[in-house]
C-alpha cells in the first residue's frame, strides 16, 4: 500500500504539478512577475480602499463639527440679540419714551437716556449695527453705526 503512495507521488511530481523548476527559464520570469503583479495589485486596492473609507470618515466627521459650530454661532448670535432686546422693551424709560406726549419731556428729559441706552446696547453686542424704536405716533429713535455714530430723533 505504501509502495501505491509513493507511486503515485512521483507520477504527480514527475507531471510538474506545483514545480516551477520544470519550467522554461521564460515561463518561470513570467508567472513569477505575474504572481508579483497580482499581489501588488490585490495590496494596492486594499489600501485605495481603506484611505477611501477614512477620508470619507474624515471628511464627514469634519463637516458635522462645521456645522455644529455654526448653529452654535447662530444661536450664540440670536441669544445676545434676544437679551438686547429684551433689555431695550423691559425698560421704564424707553416705555416712557414711547408713550409721552411733550416734545420738552421727551427729547430734553428723557431722551438722552434714551440715546445713552442704545448706544450702549449697540456697543454691547457687536452683531447689533442699528437700533430703531417707534412709539405710537410714529416717530422713530434711530441709532446706528455710522461713520459719525450719530442718534436721529
Amino acid at each position: 500500500m505504501r509502495d501505491y503512495a509513493c507511486e503515485i507521488q512521483k507520477k504527480l511530481i514527475g507531471v510538474g504539478i506545483l514545480k516551477i523548476s520544470r519550467l522554461q527559464l521564460k515561463h518561470q520570469i513570467l508567472l513569477i512577475s505575474l504572481f508579483t503583479v497580482i499581489i501588488f495589485t490585490a495590496m494596492e486596492f486594499y489600501f485605495y480602499s481603506s484611505f477611501y473609507h477614512l477620508t470619507q470618515e474624515r471628511a464627514q466627521n469634519y463637516g458635522n463639527q462645521i456645522i455644529e459650530q455654526t448653529r452654535q454661532k447662530i444661536d450664540s448670535v440670536l441669544n445676545d440679540v434676544i437679551v438686547s432686546t429684551n433689555v431695550v422693551v423691559s425698560n421704564k424709560m424707553i416705555q416712557e419714551f414711547t408713550i409721552v406726549e411733550d416734545d420738552y419731556k421727551r427729547n430734553i428729559d428723557i431722551g438722552s437716556y434714551v440715546i445713552d441706552l442704545m448706544e450702549y446696547m449697540r456697543s454691547f453686542n457687536s452683531y447689533v449695527s442699528g437700533i430703531v424704536i417707534n412709539d405710537n405716533d410714529g416717530r422713530r429713535v434711530v441709532s446706528s453705526a455710522t461713520t459719525s455714530g450719530d442718534v436721529f430723533f
